[in-house]
């Protein structure tokens, strides 16, 4: 009893400090936990693979509540550690630091049907292959083995701006969807943002990412089962380089009874251009058992065969836990027969709380 009423005594100088106009809000932390078992072998010489467990863990801290002018709030942020994710110093080690300090990052500000947003990683994007394949795990792409592995590059989320720091409007029309347009001044969704004052220098921002933009669509257009997703980003290049960045993503899945069938078709425009396009279908057996399956082919302007892609998939749903089984098989990895094919095989189990 003692320690509850501490908390409720520092809660109650809180709010006062923070003026009393303020109206009732609500927070709640939530967070998710997957761990996973991958093996990768390559027919290539020389011969390779690779095999080991992985780690994703994330916590969320959520806050909403109305203004003093009526309007609805919502902010948040994220702490994500993925296996070799560390909490360092973004300026000496941004790629790791990200995920400690630029994950799910926003405060919203809604009236209607209109938000405004400002953060990172948080607003609608393409980054997502769950409309093409739901029951499998993560993208739709591998990695070779060895030491230096080969990335498959059926594109992802496109060059999508959307983990940079930045700000949106999101437009939800009913019995359409949600539209939203996204800016960030800075296009570098590797480093995990700047301090809130003045004391970095010129050269952390002005660096080899410019500003981007970028449009996006999700909804059903009111009919029952329909999944539509449509994205269109461009990156701004400095002077010297190659120009422009371009990213399209168009993708829709369809839901009648336990069958859900799935297409989309990712481009990415730079020195050179690469398509992606995929169909999927899955099968729900039972309420706790899916089945799925995916095609997909890559095609590289500067590439001399395609890169194909089969993906099987098996998920069970054991109520606060679910496990994720998946197989790829890719041919021409990177688009080229130099690189072999690739045999990946992925087990994860999740859970939230």
């Amino acid at each position: 009893m003692k320690n509850k009423l501490m908390r409720t005594t520092a809660l109650a100088g809180s709010m006062i400090l923070l003026g009393a106009g303020i109206s009732v809000a609500q927070t709640t932390v939530s967070g998710n936990l997957d761990l996973s078992y991958r093996a990768v072998s390559n027919d290539k010489t020389p011969l390779n693979s690779f095999r080991g467990f992985g780690k994703e863990s994330q916590i969320n801290i959520a806050n909403k509540g109305k203004l003093n002018n009526g309007m609805d709030y919502a902010a948040g942020f994220s702490v994500e550690f993925d296996g070799p994710d560390t909490a360092s110093n973004p300026s000496t080690d941004p790629v790791d630091a990200r995920g400690a300090h630029g994950e799910g990052v926003y405060i919203n500000f809604t009236s209607g049907n209109t938000t405004l947003h400002i953060g990172a990683d948080h607003i609608q994007n393409p980054d997502s292959h769950g409309l093409i394949n739901p029951v499998g795990v993560g993208y739709i792409t591998t990695y070779g083995a060895g030491t230096t592995p080969t990335a498959g590059i059926y594109p992802t989320d496109t060059n999508s701006p959307y983990s940079a720091y930045g700000v949106g409007i999101i437009q939800n029309v009913p019995n359409v969807g949600k539209f939203s347009a996204y800016y960030a001044p800075n296009d570098d969704n590797a480093v995990a943002g700047h301090d809130i004052g003045n004391t970095t220098t010129i050269g952390f921002y002005e660096n080899t990412n410019e500003s981007a933009y970028e449009l996006g669509f999700t909804g059903d257009f009111g009919v029952k089962g329909l999944q539509v997703q449509a994205f269109y980003n461009k990156k701004d290049q400095p002077d010297g380089t190659n120009g422009d960045q371009k990213g399209t993503v168009l993708a829709a899945s369809y839901n009648f009874g336990q069958v859900t069938l799935a297409a989309e078709r990712r481009k990415f425009e730079s020195t050179s251009d690469t398509t992606g396009k995929a169909l999927g279908v899955s099968f729900a057996a039972t309420n706790n058992l899916s089945f799925g399956l995916v095609y997909g082919k890559a095609d590289l302007s500067t590439a001399s065969v395609d890169e194909k892609i089969k993906i099987a998939a098996i998920g069970y749903n054991l109520g606060p836990v679910v496990i994720n089984t998946e197989y790829t098989d890719t041919e021409n990895l990177r688009g080229s027969t130099a690189n072999g094919d690739t045999k990946e095989v992925i087990v994860k189990v999740s859970t939230k709380f």
